[in-house]
């Protein structure tokens, strides 16, 4: 080691700076140190150990014994090293944790009797030349420490060490030896711990690309052309998977899917969103839960009440706690331009005037969500449209979105972008995701956010192609 003042001209007057990397033995603890803070896997991690015992005190036997979820006095020997160098450790090399219980159990022997004491052990002028378990094994070995190695408290796993020389000296060695082994042991079982999370994260991601993947085909691939009407939506989810929905389906017979109506079509169209309280997995599982029980209503509906009191009852029967969901259904009539419509517990849509600027809500009726009580009867509310008038139906996601203040976007946030609208539904759609974008200014939205646009046209506007916004 040498001394000197340090880096940058800063005079320490009658200090003295030592550089102690430069003494051998430090230096290589460091660049030990360096390896291990840098790799993820816990063989990395015993091969980078490997070579730094040896470069720190020559080479030496080593085995490692695991005492997890066995009775007493049994043991596994998950290494088994006669020198402890890294080309010893990539020879038997293997993969301890994964497939623990392939490897033997064992009791008795030397090993027995040690990890019996709970405690250090030293043994000098070391002569075992037949051990019942490790056989001759220990045969040139002069002197053992054995090691526990701590989890929560109890010493569920042992290193014990083998060397040449017939005496091993007690004191700081052996302090240092202790202190060594166990936070080894810590950091071998923190990287094998992040890796079991990594994979566990990367099965979750892949279950979560699927839910929504198959939340996403429950939604329509296209919407309908409907006769004298334009269509258009929006869907974005917080998570990979999310609990909003919307759908626009021809009426006829129940209403299976992949059943042709074509046949039985009454020329009324049903048009739906909800959402599920909460978001993510539970919340994609719900909707698609409601989408099965609607789409196998047993028989042609006459309101769109009576429908959600069919769905209603068979979310309540099955008592999923904490739960519920909000939906707003309609039955449009492009012949008589009549709607007709429930809601339950949804945000009431807007429905936008032929001029720009007038617009009112569709809150005649209204009950509670669905999901939360049994026998709840859903009050149903008509109206005529006229040409040019447009529904847009949101989720709370989108009145309840925040800025980075914490404010709500609220109903005067889409009332604001549907000022200047001129009531096209991709007019609608456009003019709130860019507001809303702009309100947020960034900030990561706390729920899904779906919108839905539906228009009445003049028999002799040429018809706008439906469409559903990215």
């Amino acid at each position: 080691m040498t001394s000197g003042d340090l880096p940058g001209g800063y005079d320490g007057g009658v200090m003295q700076f030592v550089r102690t990397s430069e003494d051998p033995r430090i230096g290589a603890m460091l660049e030990m140190l360096r390896e291990l803070s840098r790799c993820e896997d816990p063989r990395q991690v015993l091969r980078i150990l490997s070579r730094g015992i040896v470069n720190l005190g020559g080479e030496r036997g080593y085995i490692s014994l695991s005492l997890r979820d066995l009775a007493p006095g049994q043991y596994r020997i998950t290494r088994k090293y006669p020198s402890f160098t890294e080309a010893a450790f990539a020879e038997q090399e293997h993969d301890p944790w994964t497939h623990r219980e392939r490897l033997p159990i064992c009791e008795g022997g030397l090993l027995g009797r040690i990890i019996a004491t709970g405690e250090p052990i030293v043994i000098n002028e070391l002569e075992v030349p037949d051990d019942p378990v490790l056989g001759d094994f220990l045969t040139g070995f002069g002197s053992l420490v054995a090691i526990p190695l701590f989890d929560e408290g109890q010493p569920l796993n042992w290193a014990v060490m083998l060397f040449g020389a017939p005496h091993y000296e007690l004191g700081r060695p052996l302090e240092e030896a202790i202190m060594r082994a166990n936070l080894v042991g810590g950091t071998v079982k923190q990287k094998h711990l992040i890796r079991q999370l990594s994979r566990a994260n990367s099965h979750i991601r892949r279950e979560m690309q699927r839910i929504a993947d198959i939340q996403r085909a429950l939604l329509p691939s296209q919407l309908p052309a409907i006769p004298n009407a334009a269509l258009a939506a929006s869907y974005e989810t917080f998570d990979q998977a999310g609990g909003d929905m919307y759908d626009v389906i021809p009426l006829g017979g129940p209403l299976h899917v992949g059943r042709d109506t074509s046949a039985d079509a009454d020329g009324r169209y049903a048009v739906m969103i909800g959402d599920v309280s909460g978001h993510g997995p539970s919340a994609a599982v719900m909707m698609a839960m409601l989408h099965a029980i609607l789409r196998a209503y047993p028989r042609r509906p006459e309101s769109p009440g009576e429908v959600l009191e069919h769905a209603n009852m068979h979310l309540t029967v099955k008592n999923i706690e904490q739960t519920f969901i909000t939906a707003f259904l309609a039955f449009y009539d492009p012949a008589t331009r009549e709607l007709t419509y429930a809601r339950a517990g949804h945000p009431p849509p807007l429905l936008m005037g032929p001029r720009p600027g007038t617009i009112e809500l569709l809150d005649e009726v209204g009950e509670i969500p669905l999901g939360i009580f049994t026998h709840v009867h859903y009050r149903i509310a008509q109206r005529t449209l006229e040409p040019g008038q447009t529904l847009a139906l949101y989720t709370d996601g989108i009145t309840e979105a925040r800025d980075a203040d914490g404010r709500m976007f609220e109903l005067d946030g889409i009332l604001t972008a549907l000022r200047d609208c001129s009531g096209e539904p991709h007019c609608v759609i456009a003019n709130v995701r860019d507001h809303l974008r702009r309100f947020e200014a960034g900030h990561r939205p706390h729920d899904d956010q779906t919108l839905l646009a539906f228009q009445v046209l003049n028999p002799t506007d040429p018809t706008t192609p439906a469409m559903e916004a990215p």
